[in-house]
């Protein structure tokens, strides 16, 4: 069992839950008692010794008391005295529960970040093929949510404050950073990752960290969001693989919808729906694939019952929509195919990934 482990069974969320609880309900019967207190020197004790008591006069001895610095406001009677006695055993043992309790609050805050501290560089130190979502803003987060939903491993790398503190209520490993910066795309695993998003907020840090990462991996698939037409050109040339603009996306998406509504609504029940097993993916032919120079019905990719290929895409990303069976396959050719899950993964396997 590693330390962080050990510590996270010792300080469990309940039980800093419950140190909180704790902590207040100290404070409330603490701060009723002085009240008590107090009306009951100004209300009783006035009476009894015939000395006015004001308000200021109750709080005043209630706090002398609680606090154990002592004195007496005016001379008390025995009845004064006694209730003095017990309100003093019992206001300082609340005082020192809501203290420990305080404390432990306090305390267990800081293990319980240190653990999820430790646990998220661990997690980024073992992390591989993993995409990289630089900025959690709300393209960010909706990009991160789509890459979850395929079962794909993600870094987030962000250095609002705002978007930090959801990214410690969650499971997703971050770093705490700026992603222009090298260092902090270094401590997101860049080297073993397999793709990275660019969707912070401006367009100079786009470019910058489109530049660095494929710098700091020349194999990176990079995607880049652009607000502004004329820097998708200059987010190419840094090195992105593509780049999308959210108002031409939004606006396409928009066209469909009003001009193709049946289209646009099986496109996101396909791409987007969790609960129905039918996927759309993109099946690569390496170059050792036993599928290279074969057509497609005999190497078992196109087969009865088996996944639909809707197109295939050479290495020069032109598309070949319905091929036909007898369809020979080059290396770097893609398979656009939609089925199951379970079609899928024979699809793979007969083009040999």
């Amino acid at each position: 069992m590693t330390g962080s482990d050990w510590v996270s069974r010792l300080i469990p969320a309940q039980e800093l839950r419950r140190s909180a609880r704790q902590f207040w309900v100290a404070v409330m019967f603490l701060l009723l008692l002085m009240v008590l207190a107090a009306t009951v020197y100004v209300n009783v004790e006035s009476r009894l010794s015939g000395e006015p008591w004001t308000t200021t006069d109750g709080i005043y001895m209630a706090v002398l008391t609680i606090t154990t610095i002592g004195g007496e406001v005016h001379p008390l009677t025995q009845f004064g005295r006694a209730f003095t006695i017990g309100f003093a055993i019992t206001g300082i043992a609340l005082a020192a529960f809501a203290v420990r309790s305080a404390l432990s609050l306090l305390l267990g805050q800081q293990l319980s970040a240190e653990v999820q501290r430790r646990r998220r560089l661990r997690a980024l130190r073992e992390i591989r093929d993993h995409y990289i979502v630089c900025g959690y803003g709300r393209m960010g987060r909706e990009a991160l949510e789509q890459l979850r939903r395929r079962g794909l491993r993600v870094a987030v790398i962000e250095q609002n404050p705002a978007a930090l503190e959801q990214l410690r209520e969650s499971d997703v490993p971050f770093v705490e950073g700026n992603a222009t910066q090298d260092e902090h795309l270094r401590a997101a695993g860049i080297a073993r990752a397999k793709g990275l998003i660019a969707a912070v907020g401006t367009e100079e840090d786009n470019v910058f960290i489109v530049l660095s990462a494929r710098l700091l991996n020349p194999r990176l698939d990079i995607v880049a969001r652009a607000g502004q037409e004329e820097t998708v050109d200059k987010l190419m040339r840094a090195g992105a693989n593509r780049v999308l603009s959210p108002y031409v996306v939004g606006g396409r998406a928009l066209a469909a919808a009003a001009a193709e509504p049946g289209v646009a609504d099986f496109l996101e029940i396909v791409l987007h729906r969790e609960d129905l097993d039918v996927k759309i993916a993109a099946v690569a032919i390496s170059a050792d694939s036993p599928a290279v120079g074969r057509p497609m019905a005999a190497t078992g990719v196109e087969q009865e019952g088996g996944a639909m290929i809707l197109a295939i895409v050479n290495e020069r990303g032109q598309f070949h929509t319905n091929p036909p069976p007898d369809t020979a396959l080059n290396p770097g050719d893609r398979l656009i195919a939609m089925g199951s899950r379970a079609q899928l993964a024979a699809l793979e396997k007969a083009a040999g990934g």
